[in-house]
């Protein structure tokens, strides 16, 4: 079989991109876990974004992620090579967050007649899709697998993303923080504001309300890139279309997007941060391809 292009591109499940936008630029996904107790679902395989709200309803329901298993990794990685893909582009989660780079770096050794560059993307969500996106147009331009690996290392230090959570009960129950804690900020509606790169996950605010959340997560957009300015952008959401749709219309006046799109986040982010939370992922025009 003849493949489509030079070399295949295979992303971490947590990322976040629209489907339709996966097919199109031919952008493969590992598989993610989500598992309710002894029920265990491949995230937008047997388990949709509609299925996972209507799931966590239920105050008990407590969900939990898994990685990618090496039989599931070994199996994308071959289908690939079946698609006539001699040699892959992986894109992964930061190691600090995942144990998918392990697993994925382990599988790619395994597969014969293969040349599988891994990259630790430093993040996580739409930053990774952003990372992806800048591939696949890199591939799609003549630039070659180690071309294309080294603009993934570049733009993996240079794209950032601000979290608003709304709740921090799936935090709590996630286990990324303790019950006290939880009930702590409940008492005083306490809404994080998440700052996501290099690795590491910092709460670097906290507000009481949503409206003021989101009025100061555009502030420190704001702070940190000046308005006007040509850039990759994309919004998450957890079950708030709406609320990303207000969000997304306030960067696009503000901004030159030469890149911007809005998505769901899926049942693996929201199983941590809960539904309702909106994130801006973004990198300057100037530090990567367009």
């Amino acid at each position: 079989m003849s493949p489509k292009f030079p070399f295949a591109i295979v992303v971490d499940g947590s990322l976040v991109l629209p489907l339709a936008m996966r097919r199109e630029l031919d952008i493969r996904t590992l598989p993610l876990g989500v598992s309710f107790g002894a029920e265990t679902y491949v995230a937008d395989v047997n388990l949709s974004a509609e299925q996972f709200y209507e799931k966590i309803k239920d105050p008990k329901a407590k969900p939990t992620t898994s990685q990618p298993s090496i039989g599931d990794t070994r199996a994308v990685f071959e289908q690939a090579v079946k698609d006539g893909y001699k040699d892959m582009l992986a894109l992964v989660i930061a190691p600090e967050l995942s144990g998918t780079h392990s697993v994925v770096s382990t599988t790619a050794q395994q597969i014969i007649d293969a040349n599988i560059i891994v990259v630790d993307t430093r993040s996580v969500a739409s930053s990774i899709g952003l990372i992806a996106t800048a591939c696949a147009r890199a591939r799609r331009n003549g630039r070659s697998l180690e071309q294309t690996a080294e603009l993934a290392r570049k733009l993996a230090p240079k794209v950032h993303l601000l979290a608003l959570i709304d709740t921090l009960e799936f935090l709590r129950r996630s286990g990324r923080i303790s019950g006290a804690q939880a009930i702590f900020g409940s008492l005083l509606a306490v809404k994080p504001i998440l700052d996501v790169g290099d690795g590491k996950v910092e709460a670097i605010e906290r507000v009481r309300t949503r409206d003021r959340g989101m009025a100061r997560l555009e502030e420190l957009f704001e702070s940190r890139t000046k308005p006007g300015t040509r850039i990759h952008a994309a919004i998450l959401h957890a079950n708030v279309p709406d609320r990303a749709r207000v969000l997304g219309e306030w960067v696009q006046e503000r901004y030159h997007c030469v890149e911007f799109w809005i998505d769901e986040a899926g049942a693996v982010l929201a199983s941590h941060a809960g539904p309702g939370t909106v994130a801006l992922g973004w990198y300057e025009e100037e530090h990567g391809a367009s």
